[in-house]
C-alpha cells in the first residue's frame, strides 16, 4: 500500500507555530520510526537556526543539526503516513525541495500532504479559518482556487514540485491572529489536525490538545481585557467575520477596520 506524506516547515510558513506543531502532535501519538534526512548542511543558515546540544539519558553531550526529518509513522489502520519536518531551508530551494522528493518517491508516497499556517485578521474567538486546496496541476480542486500573488514559501514550491511529479498534493493552511502571534497557538493546531482526519482513515487522538486550545483562547481573552484597543479591534472583526457572508462584508472591510485600529494606537502613543 502506497504512503501519505504530510510536510511542515517551520519558520515564514508556521505563524503560531501550528504546521510544525501539528506534525509533532501526530508523532506524539502515533509510533514512529526514522526513514530519511536531509542534511541541513547544504541548505541551513546556521545563524538562523542554530545547532543545538544536549544531554542524553545516558549521559552522553551530542549536538543535533536542523536536519529536516523523515519519519513513517503507523497508525492503528489505514495506509502508512509519512512526515516531513524541518525548518525552511536559506538556500537553494529548488535543489531542496528536489531531494525530498526524491526520498518520497523511495518511499512510496503516492500523495501529500502540505500544512501551512499564516497570520490573519481573525479574531481568537471564532473558529480560525482553514483553507483546503488540491495544487493546481492535479485534475480536482477543493475549495475556492486561491488568487494571491506575492512571495511564497518552501512549501508553495514543494507542493508544485510534487504535483509535477504525479503526486496528488493537498495544501492546508490555517489562519492565526495576527496580534497573538508571538505565542503558539494550540486553537491552530487543532484546525489543521482536524482537517488531516478528513483524510486519513484512522481517528486521530487529539490527547489534551482541545483543552489546551481552550486555555489559550482563555489566555487572549484575559489580554485582550487588558488592552481596550485590542478589545475594541476583537470585537470589529468578530462583526466582520460573523457579517462575511453578507454582501457588504470585504476584505476592503477589514482593511479598513485595521488601518483604524493602528491609527488610534499611533495617536495614544
Amino acid at each position: 500500500m502506497s504512503r501519505i506524506a504530510i510536510t511542515a516547515f517551520s519558520g515564514w510558513n508556521d505563524a503560531g507555530e501550528a504546521a510544525s506543531g501539528a506534525v509533532e502532535h501526530l508523532l506524539s501519538v502515533w509510533p514512529s520510526r526514522p526513514a530519511g534526512a536531509v542534511d541541513a548542511e547544504d541548505y541551513i543558515d546556521f545563524q538562523v537556526n542554530r545547532p543545538e546540544v544536549r544531554t542524553t539519558e545516558e549521559g552522553l553531550r551530542v549536538l543535533d543539526w536542523p536536519d529536516t526529518e523523515l519519519r513513517i509513522v503507523q497508525p492503528p489502520r489505514g495506509p502508512e503516513i509519512v512526515t516531513v519536518l524541518g525548518p525552511e531551508p536559506s538556500l537553494h530551494w529548488k535543489r531542496f525541495c528536489d531531494e525530498v522528493l526524491e526520498q518520497m518517491q523511495l518511499l512510496d508516497v503516492s500523495s501529500v500532504i502540505s500544512l501551512g499556517s499564516l497570520l490573519a485578521d481573525s479574531p481568537h474567538t471564532r473558529p480560525l479559518p482553514v483553507s483546503c486546496r488540491v495544487e493546481p496541476g492535479a485534475a480536482e480542486t477543493v475549495g475556492e482556487e486561491s488568487l494571491y500573488e506575492g512571495p511564497v514559501g518552501v512549501p508553495t514550491v514543494l507542493a508544485r514540485r510534487t504535483t509535477s511529479a504525479g503526486l496528488r498534493t493537498t495544501s492546508i493552511w490555517v489562519q492565526v491572529p495576527h496580534y497573538v502571534a508571538q505565542t503558539p497557538s494550540p486553537k491552530a493546531v487543532l484546525g489543521l489536525i482536524r482537517e488531516v482526519q478528513d483524510r486519513i482513515t484512522a481517528p486521530i487522538p487529539l490527547g489534551e490538545l482541545e483543552e489546551d486550545a481552550a486555555a489559550w483562547e482563555r489566555g487572549v481573552d484575559e489580554l485582550a481585557r487588558t488592552d481596550e484597543d485590542v478589545a475594541d479591534y476583537v470585537r470589529r472583526l468578530e462583526r466582520a467575520q460573523d457579517a462575511a457572508e453578507l454582501p457588504e462584508a470585504s476584505g476592503d472591510a477589514i482593511a479598513r477596520e485595521f488601518e483604524q485600529f493602528l491609527r488610534r494606537r499611533r495617536d495614544t502613543d
